[in-house]
């Protein structure tokens, strides 16, 4: 038995992004196309993970997705899209991370 996959589900503009990353994608323009290859996958036996833009994910019909919480695997884990909108939090995130290493907060300019 082979072990376990991680796949991600997108929209076609983001697929390029994971693919190049080295996961396996496969993408969804709507969240039926989501929902169908999600139950194709399942089907596979060695999908252990699906991660699936969150957009894709709240497309999907309640009852389906109240199907796959209770599958044991595939585990899908919807996470959210990029926002193009909202400013970059990387400079915070980087203080934070050099904070908890150094035990100090650092000013970066």
């Amino acid at each position: 038995m082979s072990a376990p996959q991680l796949i991600v589900i997108a929209t076609p503009g983001l697929t390029a992004g994971f693919a190049l990353a080295g996961v396996q994608v496969v993408a969804a323009a709507s969240g039926d196309d989501a929902a169908r290859e999600i139950d194709r996958l399942a089907g596979h036996g060695n999908t252990g993970v699906v991660i699936i833009e969150e957009p894709l994910y709240e497309a999907i019909p309640e009852e389906l997705r109240r199907g796959f919480s209770r599958s044991s695997l595939p585990v899908v884990i919807p996470v959210p899209g990029p926002d193009w909108t909202a400013e970059s939090s990387a400079h915070e995130y980087i203080v934070e991370i050099l904070r908890r290493a150094i035990g100090y907060r650092v000013r970066l300019q």
